[in-house]
């Protein structure tokens, strides 16, 4: 899991700074701004990252041009042990750019991968799969005060069994006060100070899938509403924020995933003979959802207003950071479609829980 948060960021400006030299003087590569030209006159990125693995203090990232190296090593390891894993990663780097018709595994450590290391005469610390770093003790998942949360919004969400519809319709709306408040008590008691405090941010995919689409899309948008910061990357819809608000986000957009299918079934079967557009149904259906949650959220204070708009700032900082410089999914051009709009605003406005499902069960959020 990547990770990020401001101890992180001072942490990978360090080893961004090793990089470079190492490219220099060790790789022999011209270095730019954000890349490096070998010799062929090809450029690749340079591009580091964190992150909180039970297993692995770092590997290369070959789809993503990517070096993670583990965020324990910040406050473990000496800067010999740095540059030497940065050296290792390097080397399955060079190896894959020398190897792209994909023979070896970038991860390997066979024959390409040992002549690399060769040619570049890296030590033999920098070769070895492994460093001489003390066990990670067991990671604690969880703070007590994050779950609570995320339990009382996954009761909302699925518990939601009151025959009463307008009650039924506020479930969602109340997970979104839940989740605010939440948030925005942890911004009182940091005093808005920012970034400065340590709050640690990781990222998770919640819809797996290879491209966006017009649904994916329109999750997206209303998951922002929920304190996460979503990019479309090759695996699917990641999100970026505390624990506490990426797991809670994985759980609505399976609810929201679920609800906007069967609306967009349900609107196409009761208009058969007409000609739908899926993205202008979609993005009009996130765009009346996402306004009955601002509409929520205007009777905060001035200075809960505030304070919300700094922890927004701070989440774009975040997922800026935890994604390398990632930019968050884009709405692409599509043409438009009066009918489809307003069957789609139709649709966010009466996205509603119909009944409670129970707790073994996958969870069912449908249009009204």
């Amino acid at each position: 899991m990547r990770v990020f948060s401001a101890s992180i960021e001072a942490f990978l400006t360090k080893l961004d700074a090793m990089t470079r030299t190492l490219l220099r003087e060790e790789f022999d590569v011209k270095v730019g701004r954000t890349r490096f030209e070998t010799r062929d006159g090809w450029t690749w990125p340079i591009r580091l990252v964190a992150i909180d693995d039970r297993e692995r203090l770092g590997y290369f990232d070959a789809d993503a041009c990517t070096i993670a190296i583990h965020k324990r090593l910040m406050y473990t390891a000496k800067d010999r042990v740095l540059k030497d894993l940065l050296r290792h990663e390097l080397a399955h780097y060079f190896t894959w750019i020398a190897h792209q018709d994909g023979s070896p595994d970038p991860r390997a450590h066979g024959p390409q991968f040992q002549a690399i290391c060769e040619r570049y005469r890296l030590p033999e610390a920098a070769r070895r799969a492994s460093c001489d770093i003390a066990e990670e003790n067991d990671a604690i998942e969880g703070e007590l005060a994050n779950e609570a949360v995320i339990s009382r919004v996954q009761r909302l969400l699925a518990l939601a069994e009151s025959d009463n519809e307008h009650e039924a319709e506020l479930a969602l709306l109340r997970a979104n006060d839940l989740v605010v408040r939440h948030n925005l008590d942890a911004a009182i008691a940091m005093g808005g100070a920012g970034r400065g405090d340590e709050v640690e941010y990781c990222v998770q995919v919640v819809i797996p899938c290879r491209r966006s689409s017009p649904r994916v899309s329109a999750i997206a948008d209303i998951l922002c509403e929920f304190f996460v910061y979503p990019v479309q990357t090759r695996e699917g819809l990641e999100v970026t924020g505390t624990r506490a608000n990426v797991e809670q986000a994985r759980y609505i957009a399976e609810v929201l995933d679920r609800a906007l299918r069967a609306s967009w079934k349900r609107t196409r079967a009761e208009n058969r003979g007409v000609r739908l557009r899926e993205k202008p149904f979609m993005e009009a259906a996130a765009e009346a959802y996402i306004e009955k949650l601002r509409r929520a959220k205007s009777r905060h204070t001035p200075s809960e207003q505030r304070a919300l708009a700094l922890l927004e700032k701070e989440l774009e900082w975040a997922g800026n950071g935890i994604q390398g410089g990632g930019v968050r999914t884009a709405t692409s051009w599509y043409e438009t479609c009066d009918v489809s709009t307003s069957h789609g605003a139709k649709a966010g406005a009466e996205l509603e829980i119909q009944r409670g499902v129970a707790a073994s069960d996958p969870l069912r959020l449908i249009g009204k």
